[in-house]
């Protein structure tokens, strides 16, 4: 009692921390709505369309970058990402795992093209063993953040960072899955409950154009090391 009375002697009073973090919250989301518009605009699709006990598997692709600091979660361990690891092309196979340990749940995972190539060919796992996840490919024909570096440091010289692609609808659908091509967010937004609802892996793909430097954002530059 004699420490609680000292504690509580020090603690000045202040309105409610959910008050203050939810308007925060707000100042940094219309913040990053307004320095990166396009990334903003899919990650509020993806979020309204997901349940909120629904599992959001990020990668490294220029969403995922941005979700890590403007996804709203609303239950723990409902967000998984490989963070600073950059292990580019984890997302799918971690998708696929989060859907075998949680079957009753939405599990959508979001990729690059590059990113997924790395493992796609687990959707033959995914069709053989009836895991029915949602991947999303933004598809803009790179290793994005690569060839950003590349046009921006070299004077627009670039070298094995742009890719050659497959059809990803075509190919998914060859190997047993539901398949979509949307290229706005709103044809996001009527397609992806209807992803949920099928009975076996889906894949959407996003042809997607070049979009604002996430990094100078996300990343201040004071914490960034110099070019």
């Amino acid at each position: 009692p004699a420490l609680e009375r000292a504690v509580g002697g020090l603690t000045p009073k202040r309105q409610s921390r959910k008050d203050e973090m939810t308007a925060l919250d707000s100042q940094i989301y219309a913040y990053l709505e307004k320095k990166l518009p396009p990334q903003m605009a899919w990650i509020k699709v993806l979020r309204k369309a997901l349940d909120d006990d629904g599992i959001f598997v990020d990668e490294l692709t220029q969403v995922g970058y941005v979700s890590r600091v403007a996804m709203p979660i609303y239950h723990p361990r409902t967000f998984l990402t490989s963070a600073y690891q950059g292990t580019l092309g984890a997302g799918f196979a971690t998708a696929i795992g989060a859907k075998v340990a949680h079957p009753d749940k939405q599990v959508l995972s979001i990729n690059g093209d590059g990113g997924f190539m790395y493992n796609v060919q687990e959707l033959a796992t995914a069709v053989k063993y009836n895991i029915p996840v949602v991947a999303i490919i933004f598809a803009d024909g790179a290793y994005g953040n690569v060839r950003r570096m590349q046009q921006e440091l070299y004077d627009n010289r670039t070298i094995a960072s742009d890719l050659t692609n497959p059809d990803f609808v075509a190919l998914a659908e060859s190997f047993g899955c539901a398949a979509y091509r949307v290229e706005t967010p709103e044809e996001m937004a009527k397609t992806l409950p209807e992803a949920f609802k099928q009975p076996v892996p889906t894949v959407i793909e996003v042809p997607f154009p070049p979009t604002p430097d996430p990094w100078s954002v996300i990343i201040p530059r004071r914490n960034r090391p110099a070019a």
